[in-house]
């Protein structure tokens, strides 16, 4: 068996510490769990995309994680691939040359037990950017490489969030014609299990044969949409020669900050009332 750790959305910053305790918590859960691998699916800062220091924060941060540690960006780390959540934030070759001075790559691959992991920028779908090109090349080689194991994908964002026919662009998910190539790439291979993150809560259903997890936030709790489950929590896989374990962890110091209560309900206290980060004691 190998047991992997997936911590989503994680949501570091020096400047904003009131998710400094659900990281603690989730990273001394990770040590104490004998992992083979951590793997940290995006969004690891507030405001990657424009702040220097957000990102160089959280590279610190992972370093107290124990063992192999695999991270992705997500929009807050890189920008978003248009239209954008937010126009001013989208993804660019600055953005990424920021992500690349403290992370060794945007995309990775890990074999274990009988499976291969494949781990890529979700940001760069239908961003027009020549490494979107770069990824798609490299995506076919590692799948192609697989060799008639199963695979599992894991990016931040949701390929869709209802069905793979989904035909309006949303920030939730995939631009349509984005996922549609990439679908037509998982066709040829024999990818099981899609994870992903942005939506800060967790939801498990098999659609067209795989398996779609979307993992659930370390720093705040989601919107209460999309009928998964919105609390903050970790993500433990164990993976077998033909098959994968999920169980979802939630240690009991880990809170599932409602967002709006923090923002004043659109007053952004956010933005001044922030304890600091870290603490002093941390």
């Amino acid at each position: 068996m190998t047991r992997i750790v997936v911590l989503s959305d994680i949501h570091l910053s020096p400047t904003h510490g009131l998710f400094w305790e659900n990281w603690r918590q989730a990273r001394e859960f990770a040590n104490a769990a004998n992992a083979d691998a951590v793997i940290v699916n995006g969004d690891l800062a507030i405001n990657g995309p424009d702040n220097d220091a957000e990102i160089v924060f959280a590279a610190n941060a992972l370093a107290g994680l124990r063992g192999r540690v695999l991270a992705l960006p997500g929009n807050h780390d890189v920008g978003d691939e248009p239209p954008g959540q937010d126009p001013n934030q989208i993804i660019n070759a600055d953005r990424l040359a920021r992500w690349d001075r403290s992370f060794a790559s945007d995309r990775w691959v890990l074999d274990v037990e009988g499976w291969r992991l494949v781990g890529i920028n979700a940001q760069l779908f239908g961003s027009g950017l020549a490494r979107e090109q770069a990824q798609d090349q490299w995506l076919d080689e590692q799948l192609s490489a697989a060799a008639g194991r199963p695979a599992a994908l894991f990016l931040h964002k949701p390929l869709f969030v209802e069905s793979p026919a989904d035909d309006v662009a949303s920030p939730s998910s995939m631009v349509p014609a984005a996922r549609a190539r990439l679908l037509e790439r998982l066709d040829r291979s024999d990818v099981r299990l899609i994870v992903s993150g942005h939506l800060h809560q967790h939801r498990d259903r098999i659609i067209g044969g795989r398996r779609h997890l979307w993992a659930p936030a370390v720093a705040f709790a989601g919107a209460p949409q999309h009928g998964g489950d919105i609390r903050c929590g970790l993500t433990v896989l164990d993976f077998l020669q033909d098959s994968v374990e999920v169980s979802i962890e939630r240690p009991d110091g880990l809170v599932s900050h409602d967002l709006d209560a923090i923002k004043g309900h659109g007053r952004y206290q956010f933005l001044r009332d922030m304890p600091p980060s870290p603490p002093p004691a941390d």
